[in-house]
């Protein structure tokens, strides 16, 4: 086994010792890649509840609300402990330095949100709060004509959209202070020259796109995206399995996805 090959293995080995829900699902420990089944969404409603998903619940601090709350998709809201609230830091800090942006220095940002994606405006907020900078976080109410208002309103050096439609053409700012956050559950957003950030439930980043790139970057020490054959739906891999693992969790779609080939599974 390559080293990518080693970690998923070593990460549903871990799930499976440590929670019910993959213990029930696997039947045994699986000692090979082909052994670790490619999961929906629907397969978490066979736990009994959330603390059947859970590897070391004495180690919670707190949930992470999901992006997208949809029950027909994902039951649970994820718990984090303090070591995943560390590996998703790196991963904001990660996909904003691939996207141009200094989170460390005296950068202004406006995150455009609505209520159901308020709780995923808050985690982008506090990431960069940690880093040094400034988020501020605006709810629309009303039409795209006061989104524009209050965007001029803020002046910041950064837009992101996190709003439930497509914001882009409201805006009287140029192309490179605008961030776009894409949801696996929402159909893509069919336009490159925009920087993007990719998000799914129970996972929350995924990774970054800047403009004219094809691909989103995801970081290879944390997370891993394969192909399922059938229905050529992208799967995630948490490989650093914490206080909820995703393991082989199904996007619902095709994530094109830089190669990282060092470690990486052909």
């Amino acid at each position: 086994m390559n080293q990518a090959e080693d970690r998923l293995v070593e990460a549903a080995r871990e799930a499976f010792r440590s929670t019910r829900f993959y213990a029930d699902l696997y039947g045994e420990g699986p000692s090979t890649r082909a052994e670790i089944p490619f999961l929906a969404a629907s397969d978490y409603h066979r736990a009994s509840g959330l603390v059947d998903c859970i590897v070391r619940r004495e180690e919670m601090i707190g949930v992470l609300p999901p992006y997208w709350r949809d029950s027909g998709r994902f039951p649970f809201v994820a718990p984090e402990d303090e070591a995943e609230l560390v590996l998703r830091q790196r991963r904001i800090v990660r996909a904003f330095r691939d996207l141009g942006v200094d989170l460390g220095g005296s950068l202004r940002t406006l995150i455009v949100a609505d209520e159901r994606r308020g709780p995923f405006a808050c985690e982008v907020a506090k990431g960069i709060y940690w880093e040094g900078s400034q988020a501020s976080i605006a709810y629309l109410e009303g039409q795209d004509e006061q989104v524009r208002l209050v965007v001029d309103l803020y002046d910041p050096d950064v837009v992101v959209l996190a709003a439930g439609r497509d914001l882009r053409g409201t805006l009287r700012r140029p192309r490179s202070s605008v961030i776009v956050v894409e949801h696996c559950g929402d159909r893509p957003v069919d336009d490159p020259g925009y920087p993007a950030l990719l998000y799914a439930d129970g996972v929350d980043l995924i990774g970054s796109r800047p403009p004219g790139r094809e691909g989103f970057d995801v970081d290879p020490d944390q997370l891993l995206i394969e192909e399922e054959p059938t229905s050529g739906h992208s799967h995630v891999s948490k490989l650093r399995a914490s206080c909820l693992p995703i393991i082989r969790y199904g996007l619902g779609r095709r994530v094109p996805v830089v190669d990282h080939r060092e470690g990486g599974i052909p």
